[in-house]
């Protein structure tokens, strides 16, 4: 099954944004940590996903007993999503990364405040 990146997507860009605005309220390092997490082993699952469907493109391009017709409409169905996915899961990494270096920036910030 797909994993649905979307969602998660949603939830880095919300939180960036709020790092953006210099939000420094209670709890946001904890849940900035909590969707870096989750938002990895959804990667994860979208590299296993991106994967099995390589796969299975390889298994259609081959696909013997399969009118050309039907194989050639499932070959483009499934590439395009694919290829939709792959933009998807790209975008998510980046966010994730973006969303790491904001944390990072963030804890250095406050050990500053604390030093003082």
């Amino acid at each position: 099954m797909r994993p649905d990146l979307a969602t998660m997507i949603e939830r880095v860009t919300l939180l960036r944004e709020r790092c953006a605005r210099g939000a420094r309220d209670e709890g946001l390092l904890e849940q900035i940590e909590d969707v870096l997490s989750e938002g990895y082993a959804q990667a994860l699952a979208g590299d296993a996903w991106s994967n099995s469907t390589e796969e299975r493109l390889q298994q259609r391009i081959s696909g013997e007993g399969e009118p050309f017709r039907a194989r050639r409409l499932r070959l483009r169905l499934l590439a395009t999503e694919h290829a939709q996915f792959q933009r998807e899961l790209v975008a998510l990494r980046r966010g994730l990364a973006e969303l790491r270096h904001d944390r990072d920036r963030l804890c250095v910030g406050s050990d500053r405040r604390s030093a003082r």
